[in-house]
């Protein structure tokens, strides 16, 4: 079969077809394909539905899975939410905080025995409402007339389709958008369409925000309009089809007033103030800005009073300045450490920024667009002090090492590959002085193991720019009976590239464990150089489970607080 990159051709063209944690368990001392006895096994979840709730809210979820023992405990990665056992197996009422909870927490149960890899929830501002079958055909559409509102839905079944009737005024912009593999996590390439009441097609969307699409619609008549979704598996296999199961679980928000896509400026700079815009549709151009506070680092999500939709920031220590039109008048050059926010606002129009280069060090720089969720491609430039070119790159997303040739002034250019623009072509570049960085991962998102045992923990290593000293892999701040010796990773030799770190466990617990890399032989005083990402979702701790040899007389773990 011919196919395109890794993806069958079919699978690139499929808008033809017109149809009515991958997480490695160890359990001490036996291999992981070893029978575990129904006492033993450790709980699953293959979906959470609803997927989501609304802040300041309260929303019962059922948990799909297995459950060998209720009721279980909650973890999340984040506060904002609490989430309590109800009285039927894998049910949970959970209560959303009004503040600080908007964006996606990653949820896992858990008891004395194991725990159940991550599931995402997603937190919105919009009232919420769950899909009614039978909805398959635009005759049989379920109507939403409250706006915005967020649907929560699934395609249960291979073929399934989901229609949703909406009424517009005449010259009114729906936005429909359609969050399932990016934001909540399900293995679902979703296909959002725009269809009148007889089928017949008004607009069309696969991917706008990676594999999740998005519609923004205006209506030449007044009258209902159909949005209508279904899916294909987000690995493609050699089914051709309309493809559904009971975790394609999605997230659909409608709204005809303001959305938000994004915000400018892209990114907040720590501990300042920041007088944030949303970048969206139907948005008034005199809208006010929301002044946000950025401490720390990670990330932020925010909203905006009377706009639909969150956005997550990043908060950077580095000054953040704002791209503007090639053909304006440039704001004074900023030296790195530097992000650049920018839009491509007007179809095939160039966004430019100055730096002040003050001494040609080498500096690392990466461009981000479709990683972030924006619609964009750039292409990016960079011209001299006497604007001769001096750098291109065209490729996507790229991350490179740059030198400046001299001291001075460089122009920074950049262009939509494909000339296009709108609110969804957001892109955000990040320049600063380049340091060597070490990084590591481990593909074990929870471990398990009888009290007594010993658990191998892979972590694979990479040094990038000239990272050359050798560190030491060691747990932080352990609970009482959890332990393991430091693992030196070698400037060189097969420890460079890949080291093990044996746990051992003289006491029940279930909870997070952090792992990380300080220099040389690991002294606890020492700065750490990082910390290890585990799993899939490339979270800061790994899941830890210690306990008894049967579940006869169960021993209560040791927990982390709340």
């Amino acid at each position: 079969m011919m196919t395109r990159g890794h993806r069958p051709l079919w699978y690139h063209h499929r808008n033809v077809i017109h149809a009515a944690l991958g997480a490695l368990v160890v359990i001490g001392g036996r291999s992981p394909a070893a029978a575990e006895t129904p006492a033993e096994a450790a709980p699953v979840i293959k979906r959470l539905f609803p997927a989501g709730g609304t802040a300041g809210g309260v929303v019962v979820v059922k948990a799909e899975g297995e459950f060998p023992r209720w009721p279980l405990q909650v973890w999340t990665d984040r506060p904002g939410t609490a989430w309590k056992p109800l009285t039927e197996k894998g049910v949970f009422e959970v209560t959303i905080a009004a503040q600080d909870s908007l964006g996606v927490h990653r949820v896992r149960v858990f008891d004395e025995i194991g725990a159940a890899a991550l599931r995402r929830f997603v937190v919105g501002g919009e009232a919420e409402t769950e899909e009614l079958e039978p909805n398959d055909r635009p005759a049989a559409a379920q109507t939403v007339s409250l706006l915005p509102s967020v649907i929560n839905g699934t395609l249960g079944k291979a073929g399934d389709v989901d229609c949703f009737a909406v009424s517009l005024d005449v010259d009114q912009t729906l936005v429909a958008a359609f969050d399932a593999h990016g934001g909540v996590g399900s293995p679902v390439d979703g296909v959002l369409e725009i269809v009148d009441e007889t089928g017949r097609y008004l607009a069309r969307n696969l991917d706008a925000r990676g594999l999740d699409p998005r519609v923004v619609f205006t209506a030449r008549r007044a009258g209902p309009v159909i949005v209508r979704v279904y899916g294909f598996p987000s690995e493609p296999n050699q089914t051709i089809g309309l493809a559904g199961a009971s975790d394609y679980v999605y997230r659909l928000l409608l709204a005809t007033g303001p959305v938000a896509v994004a915000a400018t400026p892209a990114a907040l700079a720590a501990s300042a103030t920041t007088a944030v815009y949303p970048v969206g549709w139907s948005i008034p151009v005199a809208f006010p800005a929301r002044d946000v506070m950025a401490s720390g680092d990670g990330r932020l999500w925010i909203a905006f009073d009377g706009v639909a939709g969150a956005v997550e920031m990043p908060i950077v220590d580095a000054a953040v300045v704002q791209s503007v039109q090639a053909s304006a008048t440039q704001p004074p050059p900023t030296p790195p450490p530097v992000v650049i926010s920018g839009l491509f606002d007007e179809p095939s129009r160039e966004a430019a920024v100055t730096i002040r280069i003050e001494e040609p060090l080498p500096l690392a720089v990466a461009i981000e667009a479709q990683s972030q969720g924006s619609e964009a491609d750039p292409t990016f430039e960079i011209r001299g002090p006497g604007g001769d070119v001096v750098l291109t790159k065209s490729e996507q997303e790229p991350r490179f090492s740059w030198t400046p040739p001299s001291r001075g002034d460089f122009r920074l250019l950049f262009r939509e590959r494909r000339g296009a623009a709108g609110p969804g072509y957001f892109f955000r570049v990040s320049i600063r002085p380049e340091q060597p960085e070490l990084r590591a991962i481990t593909e074990a998102d929870r471990v398990s193991g009888v009290i007594g045992s010993e658990l191998p923990i892979a972590i694979a290593v990479e040094r990038l720019r000239g990272w050359k000293e050798p560190v030491a892999f060691m747990l932080v701040d352990p609970p009482p009976g959890i332990s393991a010796a430091p693992v030196i990773s070698a400037a060189d030799g097969d420890s460079a590239k890949k080291v093990t770190l044996v746990v051992k466990m003289t006491k029940a617990y279930a909870g997070p464990v952090r792992i990380v890399a300080r220099p040389g032989g690991g002294d606890a005083a020492e700065t750490e150089v990082t910390t290890v990402l585990a799993g899939q979702e490339k979270i800061p701790s790994v899941w830890l489970t210690a306990r008894i040899q049967t579940h006869d007389a169960p021993t209560q773990p040791d927990r982390p607080a709340d």
